[in-house]
């Protein structure tokens, strides 16, 4: 205030001087005023961690109910223990943690880990992108699919640009209970493998294979990023490198799921 004395106000401009603090202020106590009506919806919806009794019947209702699978969703001998496997998995309750190594170990999940990501690898049409669809909302972290065809042809057409939208964790909508309240949301890339190397102005990449090294050295890993794929080991070695699928092996469970085409 040192710096000003020797300006002098109006009447007028000490007037508009005032209404635009008061609109400042006003916009601030509004924001303060939002962020307790979220935080009391947040505390409805999550205030107590779920565990596989609150999980699984929230997950068979949205088989059942939502648009996405209208009704032929089934939960069969072929899927059972995987859906259990992923109730543990998506369920924040202390306990789920051991619930999850637990069943892990009856699939015969090499090195499983709760604080990993998932990655279901099978044949085409056994229900990969369906039941990773179903788990999308869930308490413990949300995510978007995306499939990676598109996150290539996205840089294909912008180049790095579209890269960055993949990158950060996607932000959610304020106050939206279809995320738990959710500030943010992650990742799972689908079907990787079934994308081309993309050329932007010369520029060659593997785009979803440069993605994942991305993220392994950013740390937005683990419950944030997912992945459902058609292809073996051997094959993602072929397609990605030896490199990114050291990383993926680290970032990732790899859980195969077993079973038929659905789609006939």
């Amino acid at each position: 205030m040192e710096s000003y004395k020797h300006i002098e106000l109006s009447d007028d401009e000490l007037t508009l001087a005032i209404i635009e603090a008061k609109r400042k202020k006003e916009a601030i106590l509004r924001e303060q005023e939002r962020e307790v009506r979220a935080q009391k919806n947040r505390d409805i919806l999550t205030g107590h961690k779920w565990g596989i009794r609150q999980t699984e019947p929230f997950m068979l209702w949205r088989a059942a109910n939502s648009s996405l699978f209208k009704g032929r969703f089934v939960v069969d001998e072929t899927n059972e223990l995987m859906f259990k496997l992923l109730v543990a998995y998506f369920s924040p309750a202390d306990e789920c943690r051991d619930e999850f190594i637990k069943i892990a170990s009856q699939m015969e999940v090499e090195n499983a880990n709760y604080d990993k990501g998932v990655m279901l690898a099978g044949n085409f049409g056994v229900g990969k992108t369906w039941m990773m669809q179903l788990f999308q909302a869930n308490q413990r972290q949300c995510f978007r699919l995306r499939p990676a065809k598109h996150i290539a042809d996205a840089f294909g057409l912008a180049g790095e640009e579209t890269q960055d939208e993949f990158i950060k964790p996607f932000r959610n909508p304020f106050e939206d209970p279809d995320v738990f309240f959710q500030k943010e949301s992650g990742l799972c890339i689908d079907d990787m493998g079934t994308e081309d190397v993309k050329n932007h102005y010369g520029n060659k990449k593997n785009v979803v294979g440069d993605l994942i090294e991305i993220k392994y050295a950013n740390k937005t890993t683990g419950v944030m990023l997912h992945a459902t794929t058609n292809l073996t080991t051997d094959q993602l070695k072929e397609f990605y490198g030896l490199r990114v699928v050291s990383r993926m092996r680290e970032i990732f469970n790899f859980i195969e799921l077993p079973g038929c085409d659905r789609r006939k």
